[in-house]
């Protein structure tokens, strides 16, 4: 079996970065707030610089059309992906990583950061 440090540290840096979008989860209607809270947890875990920028979908939409869009989920009930993709990109020493995550499905990442 090969020991390949670099493909350590790129797993270790993937699993610290996707435990700390769903740490914050709760942050994403305040976008601003949100991508703080998980540089700052990110740079307290790790050692190295991955120069991690966020990307949500609150910035593509105006004030007032997020503003109906999170009073018809709460009002209505109808459900939309306008607060639950994130966009993360991010280098390790192996590679540079571009990765949609979907917040609503915990599950799924669940599996890969504990297993």
């Amino acid at each position: 079996m090969k020991l390949d440090v670099n493909q350590i540290y790129h797993n270790y840096i993937v699993r610290v970065v996707i435990f700390a979008l769903f740490t914050f989860k709760r942050q994403i209607r305040q976008p601003n707030v949100y991508k703080i809270s998980v540089i700052t947890f990110t740079i307290k875990r790790l050692s190295w610089k991955i120069n991690l920028s966020i990307i949500t979908n609150n910035e593509n939409i105006s004030k007032e059309d997020g503003r109906d869009l999170i009073l018809e989920e709460l009002l209505n009930g109808i459900e939309s992906d306008y607060l639950s993709i994130v966009t993360v990109k991010f280098s390790t020493p192996l590679k540079e990583v571009t990765m949609n995550i979907d917040l609503t499905d915990e599950r799924k990442y669940e599996e890969y950061l504990y297993s």
